[in-house]
């Protein structure tokens, strides 16, 4: 029983320090990311840390016991589906010179505008005069988020969230959000609640601008650099998650 209970502390005492570890990596690109958004950082030089920083995470990632990786893959917006997406069969995805390192600044459209009804602008499903949950779409770990964000700001993501996928080294944004439930280090589920739709970031809070998720999917290749992929054919393959 003894030893039984040595083991157990040592367990427990190990899975502590390494999710501790993994807080503070997340952190760190938490503030890496930010110094890329307002371009206050050398490309090369964040280039260098984007990829340490990642292969770090993915190491800590690994020491722990409760981290349980799946292929399930959810659609990102509660009680909303395919017919959301914006353009047709995912032609919304115009990603030009996109580069992720080029910030605030970035061109081209590398992502999938998601549609909710609201036809008043109040960041609400007109039918259920709800909240609209956005949804995880695979397992993994925040790395990155924002959850303030005013309207004389000239950020055009808003308040967003950053989330690392160790199983298929995806990394998925979420911009536009009204709230941010989550913060980095945060392991979350496929499906699981993040954040509440929202009109936040330069453009999208514009009267002409409909109320949307903005939906951007990064692989990461074998050096961990980023490079944009159609989210359509990811999205195509997500769980629905219906009001009721």
């Amino acid at each position: 029983m003894k030893r039984f209970l040595q083991v157990l502390i040592f367990f427990i005492a190990g899975n502590a320090f390494a999710q501790g570890n993994l807080k503070q990596k997340c952190e760190e690109f938490n503030q890496l990311n930010t110094f890329v958004r307002d371009s206050k950082i050398e490309k090369d030089k964040a280039k260098a840390r984007f990829s340490t920083l990642l292969n770090e995470i993915e190491n800590e990632l690994s020491k722990l016991s409760f981290v349980y990786i799946d292929s399930s893959l959810y659609f990102p917006m509660k009680g909303y589906n395919l017919s959301a997406v914006g353009g047709k069969n995912g032609n919304g995805y115009v990603p030009g010179n996109y580069s992720y390192f080029d910030g605030n600044a970035h061109t081209g459209h590398a992502a999938q505008d998601i549609f909710i009804r609201d036809t008043n602008q109040d960041s609400k499903d007109d039918l259920y005069t709800k909240d609209v949950p956005i949804l995880s779409m695979s397992a993994g770990v925040v790395i990155a988020c924002e959850p303030n964000w005013d309207i004389n700001s000239n950020l055009r993501g808003g308040k967003y969230i950053w989330v690392f996928d160790p199983l298929n080294h995806y990394l998925y944004y979420y911009a536009h959000q009204k709230k941010i439930i989550v913060k980095p280090g945060d392991w979350v589920k496929a499906g699981q609640e993040i954040g509440l739709m929202g009109r936040t970031g330069k453009n999208a809070y514009q009267k002409r601008s409909p109320t949307h998720l903005h939906l951007m999917v990064l692989k990461l290749d074998s050096n961990y650099m980023p490079k944009p992929i159609n989210a359509y054919p990811v999205l195509k393959m997500g769980r629905l998650q219906k009001w009721y």
